[in-house]
């Protein structure tokens, strides 16, 4: 893949921009903002600089994590980052969800670690920390072996998306939309009582968590798994809800 903003020459791709209309007036978007047309993995394929941007604030946190659990230190870790995604702009449209399992994560994670390896090769085995860099890509490796004990590894590195994914949609929204999709979603709270404390019908709580949580799926459905917990308190879901 031959992208414009890595490598230079043309300009980036340039999107339509459309709005859903929600009909609850109390769930409020920014209008000085608008939606994209289609997923952030789709439009990163055509080039556009703004979605490698959002890809690369995404995912960056965690491959520069990865990079320091092998045991690279923080200027290291930071250079084998820039190729790993240097990789990732030559590659991603050959990244495929064909069988079970299958996610960007884990695909980058791959890329990553053979990064990590040709890393380790350049240095030599003369550095005195290169036992301990060794062991820490062994390390990786048995955390993406897939078994079960690495499901809490796997869980973490999820989480640590989706909050990164709702940090970088933020801005999409108003304050008080917000709020109530946060304090249903992360913070576990019934629609009835946020809606109480934000001025809110428990009906517009409810749109106000489906409306965030169908931009994020329909950003970044194909790159992190987006499913949010379930309604808190046993709290019943309604018609808007379904609609959602």
């Amino acid at each position: 893949m031959h992208c414009p903003y890595l490598f230079g020459g043309c300009s980036a791709t340039k999107f339509d921009r459309a709005r859903k209309i929600v009909t609850d007036s109390d769930v409020l978007t920014n209008g000085a903002l608008a939606e994209p047309s289609s997923s952030l993995l789709a439009r990163v394929r055509a080039c556009d600089q703004a979605a490698w941007e959002r890809l690369v604030n995404l995912y960056s946190p965690l491959v520069y994590r990865w990079c320091r659990q092998s045991g690279l230190q923080s200027a290291d870790a930071a250079d084998v980052g820039q190729q790993v995604f240097l990789a990732v702009a030559r590659k991603v449209g050959e990244f495929r969800r064909d069988r079970d399992g299958d996610s960007f994560r884990g695909w980058l994670r791959t890329i990553a670690m053979n990064r990590l390896c040709d890393h380790q090769r350049t240095l030599g085995k003369n550095r005195a920390d290169g036992g301990d860099a060794l062991d820490g890509l062994a390390q990786l490796a048995a955390d993406d072996s897939g078994a079960s004990d690495t499901k809490s590894v796997h869980e973490e590195e999820e989480s640590l998306l989706f909050r990164r994914a709702m940090d970088l949609m933020r801005t999409e929204f108003e304050e008080k939309t917000w709020q109530a999709f946060w304090q249903v979603i992360v913070d576990s709270r019934s629609p009835a009582d946020v809606g109480r404390d934000l001025g809110m019908t428990t009906n517009a709580v409810y749109l106000a968590r489906g409306r965030v949580m169908r931009r994020l799926r329909e950003e970044f459905a194909d790159l992190i798994d987006l499913e949010p917990p379930s309604p808190p308190h046993g709290d019943s879901v309604t018609r808007s809800e379904k609609a959602t």
